[in-house]
């Protein structure tokens, strides 16, 4: 997809504009209190490989391959599902959510967290949730207690949690950090841009997509070495690696998977029916989205887009 590309759903692009400013208003000019590490300014700029002209799936929503698994969300931020079939979901109120996908019951796990953006799980009943006034917090979703980890970051849209423990965040202040337990905050990398999403490939790289400028970024998680993978990809928010190891985002109904070896970026599916705020992509080769512009807020299960 370029920036001259034109919406396949009957949702226009500068709707989806209008959006996403409202998800992500003032982030470029809000300021980040680095707390300590050091910054690495290596770049290296890679031109996005042309793709064959193959037209996309198109993904009927709802069908057997698209089917809605809760409605009446309201308007969600971000989500993230557990392995037993939970999903817990942001909201800029404050709120964090779980709603059991199997029932449609929803629970409020926490309130008065900021104004909520990301949210990742440890798998160890633990939510890590970043907002929009720059703090990390952790929550247990037992009790909904919370613990401050970090803050004075910027405005945090991304959130990660390796599984070696460590949450990686990133936002509007274009800065990706790493933040250990009981560690001062460690700047990874910096001119990432308006992160929207963060994805890890497992090998010690990050994945982020600048939404102004329309880059795919790859950091190294220990050199702080940047490369841009591809360029213009129409304001990219949402971040997947797959368990095939290509990298996959979505704007709106439009899904494209990005080779991080070669740079092509493919268009893979137009998911018509859905405009998506969020998209992710998990281990098993399924995609998950949040809609809210069809009204009333729904998460999606999309089946079949990873082989």
């Amino acid at each position: 997809m370029t920036a001259s590309s034109a919406s396949s759903t009957g949702t226009s692009r500068p709707t989806w504009r209008v959006r996403l400013t409202a998800v992500a208003m003032g982030t470029l000019a809000a300021g980040a209190l680095v707390l300590t590490g050091g910054v690495s300014g290596n770049t290296a700029n890679a031109t996005s490989a042309a793709a064959p002209a193959v037209a996309p799936a198109v993904v009927n929503c709802p069908s057997v391959s698209c089917r809605s698994l809760v409605s009446g969300l309201g308007e969600p931020v971000t989500s993230v599902l557990d392995a037993s079939g939970n999903a817990y979901i942001t909201y800029v109120g404050g709120d964090l959510r779980k709603v059991v996908l199997a029932t449609g019951a929803t629970t409020t796990v926490a309130k008065g967290l900021g104004n909520l953006r990301g949210v990742d799980l440890d798998g160890d009943g633990s939510a890590y949730v970043g907002d929009f006034d720059g703090n990390l917090r952790k929550v247990n979703l037992a009790t909904g207690s919370q613990q401050l980890l970090a803050g004075g970051l910027g405005p945090l849209h991304g959130i990660v949690h390796s599984a070696a423990g460590v949450t990686y965040a990133t936002g509007g202040a274009g800065k990706l950090y790493e933040v250990r337990a009981g560690q001062p905050v460690r700047v990874v990398a910096s001119g990432l841009g308006l992160s929207q999403g963060i994805a890890l490939d497992g090998k010690g790289r990050a994945y982020t997509a600048d939404m102004m400028t329309g880059r795919i970024l790859q950091t190294d998680l220990t050199t702080g070495a940047v490369k841009s993978l591809a360029r213009e990809q129409y304001e990219p928010t949402s971040i997947s690696v797959g368990s095939d190891g290509q990298v996959y985002f979505a704007v709106g109904s439009e899904v494209t998977r990005l080779n991080p070896v070669t740079g092509e970026a493919v268009e893979i599916a137009t998911l018509r029916g859905l405009n998506s705020v969020f998209f992710r992509v998990d281990r098993n080769g399924d995609a998950y989205a949040t809609d809210v512009v069809s009204g009333g807020g729904s998460l999606w299960k999309i089946t079949g887009l990873v082989g």
